[in-house]
């Protein structure tokens, strides 16, 4: 073990809380004002409750706090792995609960009380470590003056302190009533790696059995007495507004009680929510203008105008040109351009929330990655205060960035509060499709000079990009800087010795948000479809090409050779077959993947088997991390092969999975994970996994694609080229 002196940022608290035995917790700080020059003040005032981070009870139970959102990619169980790894707890007595909104649980890397980014584990990495030391070094203190022996005497022990110059042994729930009542050590030693029991082992996840029998709560599954549903339209142009409706017959629906506008739209509320939809239809409402067609601007926006409007952007941009000793040389120049679409989150579980809002109080239960916001959604609508509101965060039948947005707990403590009872609005899948805060479309362009060695010696790159950021931090859009928006193409790991890169912000007038990988859902694509076309141009495989240009990079160039020596690269492969390869960081993780496709008479595709790679740093649960390297992947597959959000009059055309198509089953490849584990990384340079594998999905099958085809695809999704699966 080490000691570990307490960062500034870190205090902890204790409380003994009745009937319950122990309980400890902290709170950080993680940003300093920028306008004071100092962080919020530690002090509290709303009782010890809120902060709480582990529960003892006097049963020996266990209850960890999870501080992030639990949306399917297992956080809950690797938060409370760190925990348990240093309080030295029995796994088997662990429960876990999801943490309120409160500034407590912010993650010390985000501004933020948010899930997202793939930030939990590199955010609360040190922290929890602190807490669970500090809770066992106070079990242990109590057990020595309980038995009268020096503290140094005491092991903790899968949820026991042991004393073996004498044999004895106590449950932590039995000393949880003293512990609660110690001070809280401001240096608690940390477990050496070598010991670990729990971190980098393979864990079952908590929430697997709730999910199995079907007792897991989603946002959508909750029940309140005297409980009303409701459903939503909302104007089919982006921020319209209602022109007219027919309140009589919806109130003639069977079931329907209320008639309600909401921002953006108008909700029908009834007694179950097929009456509130069939409500809806009987309403018929009808909207007029909005920002992308109005009267100013008929006929209204079509991907076209959009296109249109990044091609001037680039224009303006101006392209990098072959040089005249370059081109008198004969050596190669290439000139790229690459676009990609709008996509929709497309989450399983559709938008919902419910809200209960009294004179004095309101409760909101939502599947919500972002507490924080949501809160101050609560306050403004209701004028309550903070600790009048409590945000309870179910689980999340899908994320993927969607619901950091809090357009859906809105209407829902909209309605809820006129109404002055417990609602749950739900929305339509066509309302969530065609009223999304969609992955931005964009277009890239490259001109790359080649030496003649056939390596880059000039890289210049051009993006055009709606900004994200420009929503919650307007002078960005003043600067035209997004870092979300250039991420994965501004800084490259590849060797190349003049290197430039250029953005131009654009905006069509589309709502655009945090989609799973954010920028590099398509810098990967363009920059890993160029890299691959440059090593063809100059003759060279793809896999040495790349590898090479990595001389300088031996992390990088250590996950590329692992991936391809497990995909075998360089072996005899059958006829019709083809490798693709393709390598990119994203959230400090460094994956790299290997696909093989095969391709018909009649040029349909097959994809056989992909080999992934990640260096993740530290690996708390590899079995979370091999699951969110195949979720990753296919959710990046799905969406290169088949998903394309259109525009058509300021309309979004697509509704349904009718037209916005979804990969099925049956096309999915067999996914081969390797883990490399670095454990000599600063504990900062922790990578994420939630999001890593997205990227690589797009730019390896289209390299694939080539290999076998000879085609090179520079624009998504593939479908609309005619590529469809066996």
């Amino acid at each position: 073990m080490r000691k570990q002196t307490l960062k500034r940022r870190t205090f902890l608290k204790t409380s003994t809380l009745a009937g319950a035995g122990f309980a400890i917790g902290f709170t950080f700080d993680p940003f300093v004002s920028l306008a004071t020059g100092s962080g919020p003040s530690v002090s509290r005032t709303k009782g010890e409750k809120l902060g709480l981070w582990v529960r003892i009870a006097s049963d020996g139970t266990i209850t960890l706090i999870a501080p992030s959102s639990e949306m399917g990619q297992g956080v809950n169980t690797s938060l409370s792995m760190i925990i348990a790894e240093e309080l030295e707890a029995d796994w088997q007595s662990i429960k876990t609960e999801t943490a309120p909104a409160h500034s407590d649980y912010k993650n010390p890397n985000n501004p933020l009380q948010f899930t997202g980014g793939s930030s939990s584990l590199r955010g609360f990495w040190e922290p929890l470590r602190e807490v669970g030391a500090a809770a066992r070094e106070m079990l242990k203190t109590a057990a020595a003056q309980k038995w009268d022996v020096p503290v140094n005497e005491c092991e903790a022990k899968s949820g026991k302190i042991l004393h073996k110059k004498s044999g004895r042994e106590i449950g932590y729930g039995e000393l949880a009533e003293a512990a609660g009542k110690l001070d809280v050590p401001s240096d608690p030693v940390l477990k050496s790696p070598e010991d670990y029991e729990l971190i980098g082992k393979p864990v079952t996840r908590l929430d697997l059995p709730a999910k199995v029998t079907g007792s897991a709560q989603f946002g959508i599954d909750v029940r309140i007495p005297g409980m009303l549903f409701a459903t939503v339209r909302q104007s089919p142009v982006f921020e319209g507004e209602v022109l007219s409706f027919d309140e009589t017959a919806a109130k003639n629906v069977r079931g329907v009680v209320a008639v309600v506008q909401v921002s953006n739209g108008i909700a029908v509320v009834a007694d179950n929510t097929w009456r509130a939809k069939k409500g809806m239809e009987a309403l018929n409402p009808q909207f007029k203008d909005g920002k992308t067609a109005d009267e100013s601007s008929m006929p209204g926006l079509d991907s076209q105008q959009v296109r249109e409007q990044f091609l001037a952007a680039l224009d303006d941009e101006g392209k990098g040109e072959n040089d005249a000793e370059h081109a008198a040389a004969g050596l190669p120049f290439l000139d790229l351009e690459y676009e990609v679409p709008f996509l929709a989150h497309a989450t399983l579980e559709p938008m919902n929330c419910t809200a209960y809002v009294r004179d004095d109080f309101c409760e909101v239960w939502a599947p919500t990655q972002n507490q924080e916001m949501s809160m101050d959604a609560a306050k403004d609508i209701t004028d309550l205060d903070e600790d009048q509101i409590r945000i309870h965060t179910t689980l999340l039948g899908g994320g993927f960035g969607r619901r950091l947005e809090t357009d859906y707990v809105k209407q829902a403590v909209t309605v809820s509060k006129l109404l002055e009872k417990p609602v749950q609005l739900t929305w339509m899948r066509e309302e969530d499709i065609q009223h999304d805060f969609y992955r931005p479309a964009s277009m890239s362009r490259f001109q790359i000079s080649l030496g003649r060695d056939g390596f880059p010696l000039k890289w210049e790159n051009q993006l055009a990009a709606p900004s994200i950021l420009k929503r919650y931090f307007s002078p960005l859009g003043w600067f035209g800087f997004d870092p979300t928006s250039t991420e994965g193409a501004d800084v490259l790991p590849y060797a190349i010795p003049d290197f430039d890169f250029d953005y131009s912000l654009v905006d069509p007038g589309v709502p655009v948000g945090f989609w799973r990988s954010v920028g590099s859902s398509h810098n990967a694509f363009y920059t890993e479809s160029a890299i691959d076309e440059a090593a063809h141009t100059a003759k060279q495989d793809p896999f040495e090409y790349r590898r090479k240009l990595l001389a300088q990079k031996p992390r990088f160039r250590k996950v590329l050779e692992k991936v391809a020596a497990d995909a075998n690269w360089g072996r005899r492969i059958p006829e019709g077959h083809g490798l693709g390869i393709a390598l990119h960081k994203s959230f400090a993780s460094i994956v790299g993947a290997v696909l093989e496709v095969s391709a018909n008479a009649s040029g349909n595709l097959k994809m056989h088997k992909v080999w992934i790679t990640i260096d993740c740093g530290k690996v708390v649960n590899p079995d979370t991390v091999r699951a969110q390297m195949e979720g990753g992947f296919v959710f990046g597959l799905s969406a290169a092969l088949g998903e394309e959000i259109t525009l058509k009059n300021g309309r979004v055309e697509q509704s349904n999975f009718h037209d916005y198509t979804i990969l099925r089953m049956k096309g999915v490849p067999e996914i081969s994970v390797s883990i490399i584990e670095n454990r000599t990384l600063d504990d900062d340079q922790i990578g994420g996994v939630g999001e890593p594998a997205v990227p690589l999905a797009a730019p390896v099958l289209a390299n694939a694609i080539f290999a076998v085809t000879g085609k090179r695809y520079r624009s998504l999704p593939l479908s609309k080229h005619g590529v469809s699966l066996i």
